[in-house]
């Protein structure tokens, strides 16, 4: 990411180091020596707002709305990320399975592949919480999910990966049987098959069935629903009823149109964000080579002025050289 200079930051937007330091000194701005190109944007509308004599409490809550719009349109972007890698990894799954028939690899050999792609996918995603691999030769599920807020575990949720040529009614099976035994408040299975008429995210006796392209969405509600009911402190009888009442929802048609409503809207505000940086971008260097070329001219002048009065060298290479 490209980094501009306090001294550039000043140049470009024609503001004195004073005005800066006054600014950092109120708290409107975080002093730094470097800045981001949304810091520079940041300190564009400060000045704006300051040369229009705007109260410094109306320019902090618009500087404030900026920071809530980058950080949602950050969201947004790593929303949008995480759906096209679950895209790429449902083609590479079908991939897969179209070379394992070809190469006569065992649904156990592929299966362990599933699984490794599954916990990456989780450990990245949710990066504040425990996620660990079962190692093989352990009974019980593939991946085990403890949910952490504000450093207090809120639930745990475990999975297993399955990449077979067909469905069986086991796999969940034992996915529920794992679920109890850890005493895990989720179970889900991500499998490239489902059971007959049945596809995308589906309820199978308390197990949760998701294609691969669709767990991670499947666990951001989950885990959303664990953190609040920790801060409600939703009792055990409730805690249970709640569950019940989103294992319909997600497993609903509403909820798989809403899913991929969100996986469009965040691709075209993906789009659109990268449209308009490269627009800024066109902005700033043409702006950038026109404030050369004035620094240019004025160095010309001066060494006209300079030979008039006796006073230059050899000229502005020469100065720039020094």
């Amino acid at each position: 990411m490209e980094r501009y200079q306090r001294a550039d930051v000043l140049r470009i937007l024609r503001i004195t180091a004073r005005q800066l330091s006054g600014w950092e000194k109120a708290g409107l701005v975080a002093a730094a020596q470097s800045y981001s190109f949304f810091d520079l944007l940041q300190v564009k509308k400060l000045r704006d707002l300051s040369s229009k004599r705007v109260r410094p409490a109306v320019i902090r809550e618009s500087l404030e709305a900026m920071q809530r719009q980058k950080e949602d349109l950050q969201r947004e972007k790593e929303a949008a990320v995480l759906a096209e890698k679950a895209k790429v990894l449902k083609l590479t799954s079908e991939l897969a399975d179209m070379q394992r028939k070809l190469e006569g690899k065992t649904a156990h050999e592929l299966g362990e592949g599933s699984e490794v792609d599954l916990f990456e996918q989780l450990r990245s995603a949710f990066e504040a919480d425990r996620i660990q691999r079962v190692p093989k030769g352990v009974n019980g599920a593939d991946v085990i999910h403890e949910v952490i807020h504000n450093g207090r575990v809120c639930g745990k949720i475990i999975y297993d990966a399955k990449n077979r040529d067909a469905w069986q009614n086991g796999f969940a099976a034992k996915l529920k049987a794992d679920k109890l035994a850890q005493g895990a408040d989720f179970a889900i299975l991500s499998s490239n098959k489902f059971p007959k008429d049945k596809a995308h995210v589906h309820n199978q006796d308390g197990v949760i069935v998701a294609s691969p392209a669709r767990v991670l969405a499947v666990v951001e509600i989950l885990r959303d629903q664990l953190v609040r009911m920790l801060e409600l402190r939703v009792s055990n009888e409730a805690r249970g009823t709640k569950m019940e009442d989103l294992y319909s929802f997600i497993t609903s048609e509403h909820c798989r149109q809403l899913i991929e409503q969100v996986e469009a809207q965040a691709g075209k505000m993906l789009e659109l964000d990268s449209k308009e940086m490269e627009a800024h971008r066109r902005l700033w260097d043409a702006r950038k080579k026109l404030i050369n070329s004035v620094q240019k001219a004025r160095s010309d002048l001066s060494f006209e002025i300079d030979r008039i009065i006796g006073t230059a060298g050899n000229g502005p290479a020469e100065d720039e050289a020094a």
